[in-house]
């Protein structure tokens, strides 16, 4: 086996023993396109064309190119109701946006 050179742009650090890896999960199922309706710091409502369940945890990419922002965030799915179009969701980030992150996106 030929050595390559790491790739890593950042040290990695040995963890202690107290430190564990909660979970590791697979996105298994595509909600398909989102539209975004409204945000707050501490969640979002989409426009999904397709069902997901309540307490379901979505990957979301938040994007404003004109402003050079863009954000991959954990969101809990708290409600869906069947609305035109598809289904309005609504769901609670995990990591909430800071306030800066929150004007960048809405002003």
């Amino acid at each position: 086996m030929i050595a390559t050179k790491d790739a890593r742009t950042a040290e990695r650090f040995t963890v202690n023993r107290d430190t564990a890896c909660s979970f590791a999960l697979r996105v298994v199922e595509d909600p398909g396109p989102a539209k975004i309706r409204d945000v707050s710091m501490s969640g979002v409502g989409l426009l999904l064309q397709r069902r997901v369940e309540v307490g379901s945890l979505l990957a979301i990419g938040l994007v404003n190119q004109a402003k050079g922002f863009a954000r991959t965030l954990m969101v809990e799915v708290t409600h869906v109701t069947p609305a035109a179009g598809g289904f309005l969701v609504g769901g609670t980030f995990l990591t909430p946006l800071t306030y800066q992150e929150m004007t960048t996106l809405v002003l």
